[in-house]
């Protein structure tokens, strides 16, 4: 018998029959509402339990925007499954097709009832699956590799007309390393698979299907993990994370950008079903490149001697003198779409010299940056949303060569986090956050010091290696 226990679950938080159509409230980014009337697929949450022995770990994703932001959410799954709060790490997975509101958008009984409903269901479905994955411990080993999927690019654009737009710049920086952890059974069936890949899940946000309707989904990375779960069977539950994956999207997203001689630029959406032919597309080939990375991992150990430490990172911010962004930005976000004539338009240029809005600094947020030692494995968990670069720059000072990054982590979200490199993008994101391309070195001076002080401690125990 292993000293290691493994257990996976999942439950479906997709809305009941009788929530759709979704109130057409539920949208974001300024864009013009669009109720969703029907599921497209299911959207889960899953969680993998691990006892080592002398510490129990519960990791929790979601296929939402973010993770949920319950009140003492890690505390309440503790009491419900024995597992410290400590390490209850709790994620979501970014997805744009999930239901999103903002809680400042209730306007009407109707809309505050049906969130006060849902939220109830993905709090009882986190719970059910900490509960069913501590119920379903077994005997384990677990491995780590890394390879390529090549499903993702940057999405920061610098136009022919010369202002920034969201659309694939092929040429821009891009990490594609796609980090797997595997615990199998002690006869090497599959139990869990915790799969990490820096990439946007907005393969269908705010398009249609081809009956014409806007639908819930898991997005690209929902059928990934189907396709992980089938492939392998046997009740294996494969959870997929975010990486660094800020200024990254999906090589297939949401529309198509042209530019014209005169230098104006528009987006232009897919058809009507095109876009979840290409979220089909776009998940299933990560699928493959998941299964193929799973299947090169045959080195496995039952020892995994685990550490952990948070520290609270203040992020310096810049804030808006005037509100900021306007009411309603499409026009921004889609560069000028529908706008022929840009300059009639006071933004229609955004973000050209002179028409960046007047910024001043604001009080600091704070980012929990995590530091998970499991066995020669480093997770990282932050509750922001990082730039690839930041990224390898935290991997690079890693004194640890199988690290992660993590995102869109449990805690006050500290949104958007520019790099150097990209701090002059002016982009609507980079507008009252984090102060574009001043959080680098901050981050990865923290991380250095995590990893000093649990070096610190592992040394006064004498703490075996994993391998």
């Amino acid at each position: 018998m292993g000293k290691l226990l493994v257990g996976a679950a999942k439950v479906s938080i997709n809305p009941t029959e009788d929530m759709y159509p979704i109130p057409n409230k539920i949208s974001d980014f300024g864009l013009e509402p669009m109720s969703q009337e029907a599921a497209y697929d299911e959207m889960n949450c899953r969680a993998i339990a691990i006892d080592t022995g002398k510490a129990k770990i519960m990791l929790l994703t979601f296929e939402l925007a973010g993770a949920p932001e319950y009140p003492d959410y890690p505390g309440d799954i503790a009491r419900a499954t024995g597992f410290p709060a400590e390490l209850v790490f709790i994620m979501g997975t970014h997805n744009h097709s999930a239901p999103r509101y903002r809680k400042n958008q209730v306007d009407t009984k109707e809309l505050a009832g049906w969130i006060e409903r849902y939220e109830k269901l993905v709090y009882d479905a986190g719970i059910e699956a900490c509960r069913q994955a501590a119920d379903s411990l077994r005997p384990a080993k677990y491995g780590y590799g890394e390879s390529i999927s090549d499903i993702n690019v940057n999405r920061n654009l610098l136009t022919f007309g010369n202002y920034w737009v969201e659309a694939r710049n092929m040429t821009g920086f891009c990490n594609k390393t796609l980090s797997i952890l595997k615990f199998v059974d002690m006869e090497g069936k599959l139990i869990a698979a915790f799969l990490n890949h820096p990439t946007h899940a907005t393969n269908v946000y705010m398009l249609k299907d081809i009956d014409h309707k806007a639908k819930t989904s898991g997005n690209f990375t929902g059928i990934t993990c189907r396709f992980v779960e089938e492939h392998y069977g046997n009740g294996a539950v494969a959870m997929w994370t975010s990486g660094a994956a800020g200024n990254l999207n999906p090589l297939l997203s949401h529309g198509l950008q042209y530019e014209y001689p005169d230098g104006y630029t528009t987006q232009v959406q897919y058809p009507d079903g095109t876009g979840y032919m290409q979220m089909e597309y776009m998940g299933r080939l990560h699928g493959v490149d998941c299964c193929k990375g799973l299947d090169a991992i045959t080195r496995y150990s039952e020892n995994m001697p685990i550490a952990h430490m948070v520290k609270d990172v203040p992020m310096p911010t810049l804030e808006c003198v005037e509100p900021w962004p306007p009411k309603s930005f499409t026009d921004i976000r889609n560069g000028g779409n529908g706008l022929r004539d840009y300059n009639e338009y006071p933004y229609g240029h955004l973000p050209a010299p002179g028409r960046v809005p007047e910024m001043h600094p604001g009080k600091p947020r704070i980012m929990n940056l995590h530091l998970l030692k499991l066995g020669n494995i480093a997770l990282l968990f932050a509750n922001a949303e990082i730039f690839s670069q930041i990224g390898e720059a935290m991997k690079a000072a890693s004194p640890m060569k199988n690290t992660v990054i993590v995102t869109h982590h449990y805690g006050p979200k500290c949104h958007y986090i520019f790099d150097k490199t990209s701090k002059d993008v002016r982009l609507p994101m980079a507008y009252g956050g984090v102060a574009p391309g001043e959080a680098d070195d901050i981050i990865v001076e923290h991380e250095i010091q995590l990893f000093d002080e649990i070096l610190e401690t592992e040394q006064a125990s004498k703490a075996p290696a994993a391998f």
